[in-house]
């Protein structure tokens, strides 16, 4: 450990008793680098699995105090929460309210050793349900007023001022690759099963996670924004020539004005369904999607139009993020006239996005010849017609 002004006696004995309480997180407990790290605030994380410790703030800490963070941190790190903060597109105005979300997410997994000593988020201080992921509590909690708390960029993706490059100075090897971070992920998550088998009483939500890790799934997320991206690079590699801004070379042509090749830039049109048959916590995933992936995508946010739709489209929406968009219905379902609204608009999409439950009305045919991408909300959803792109979304 680099001590950073940290006895070591402090974590070593903070191990143990994570790994004692938590018999099925050692692995990762152990791989984690601890490292002292004044101003850091306490304890925190980074994505290259190093857990900051501020000696100022521990230094006076029970064992198993620290031993409570370091099982925290470790829940961070192993559930993902800093790719998942970057899937949503989070802003740092919002990174409060998303490590409270993913606190609450690991809290329901804890012993009550654990948190007694926490000073973080849980389902209650957010008004919510526990068993939730940390997205569904960043959609539909309430942020908390009371005592907040950072936990580094392993929670969230956004870079601290105490996080270290992948080689410091103090000769320590750059903490976990990310190859190694997989790894490790799918170890805890088989320990997980097998404390199950042996002991029982394994709390259900990291259940619920050691088999998402084991069973191998589509990452619907990457499936998903590469559908977009294919309909976006389609159109951003296409050029033609326009008058509106005179060819540089036209003063060999003399009088005679050349046009210049000018690439176009994608119109995005995206169509949500608002029909009852779409929960509040499916409303939810579908506009963190719209936020997301077409900024991921790099589409600009000017170039997107919003409908809602249940039966009845409404008009259509220029937003920039999607709080701004008014969700109307409540009623019926049918996507086909969403989707015949989005082509109507000019300029014409190039890109149609549907996110639906699926429960609606298809076209026979595909309504014209931009690029259709499905987003299918929900477990039960059927499945897109044949010529639309159609993703699952778990």
């Amino acid at each position: 450990m680099s001590d950073g002004g940290l006895t070591p006696q402090l974590p070593a004995a903070a191990r143990l008793w994570a790994a004692h309480h938590h018999p099925y997180l050692a692995s990762a407990v152990f791989a984690s680098q601890l490292v002292g790290q004044p101003g850091s605030g306490g304890v925190a994380c980074d994505e290259a699995w190093r857990v900051y410790i501020d000696p100022e703030i521990v230094g006076g800490w029970t064992a198993p105090q620290l031993g409570a963070e370091l099982v925290h941190q470790t829940g961070h790190l192993l559930r993902g929460h800093a790719d998942r903060a970057r899937a949503l597109g989070l802003a740092e105005d919002e990174l409060q309210h998303w490590v409270d979300s993913a606190d609450a997410e690991i809290d329901d997994d804890l012993t009550s050793e654990v948190r007694e000593v926490l000073d973080a988020a849980t389902p209650y201080d957010l008004d919510s349900a526990d068993g939730l992921f940390a997205e569904e509590y960043f959609h539909h909690g309430d942020p908390r007023r009371e005592a907040q708390r950072d936990c580094g960029s392993g929670a969230h993706g956004f870079e601290r001022g105490w996080d270290r490059p992948p080689n410091d100075d103090d000769g320590s090897d750059g903490g976990v690759s990310e190859d190694e971070a997989e790894l490790l992920r799918r170890r805890v998550a088989s320990d997980v099963q097998e404390h199950e088998k042996r002991e029982g009483g394994t709390p259900a939500g990291l259940l619920r996670w050691a088999e998402s890790v084991l069973v191998p799934t589509i990452d619907w997320r990457r499936e998903l924004g590469a559908e977009i991206r294919r309909g976006v690079d389609t159109v951003a590699g296409a050029v033609d020539y326009s008058y509106a801004r005179p060819s540089r070379r036209g003063s060999v042509a003399g009088t005679v004005v050349l046009p210049s090749l000018r690439q176009r830039s994608a119109e995005i049109g995206v169509v949500v369904d608002t029909s009852a048959s779409m929960t509040d916590e499916l409303l939810g995933l579908a506009l963190t999607e719209i936020d997301g992936l077409l900024s991921a995508a790099g589409v600009r946010p000017d170039a997107v139009r919003v409908l809602t739709c249940d039966v009845d489209p409404t008009p259509a929406q220029r937003v920039r993020t999607s709080h701004q968009i008014e969700l109307v219905g409540g009623g019926g379902t049918d996507m086909a006239e969403g989707m015949i609204r989005a082509l109507d608009l000019r300029p014409r999409p190039d890109v149609v996005v549907v996110v639906t439950d699926g429960h609606t009305p298809w076209p026979t045919e595909a309504p014209g010849v931009v690029r259709v991408v499905v987003a299918l909300l929900g477990a039960d959803a059927p499945p897109a017609p044949a010529w639309a792109h159609g993703v699952r979304v778990s």
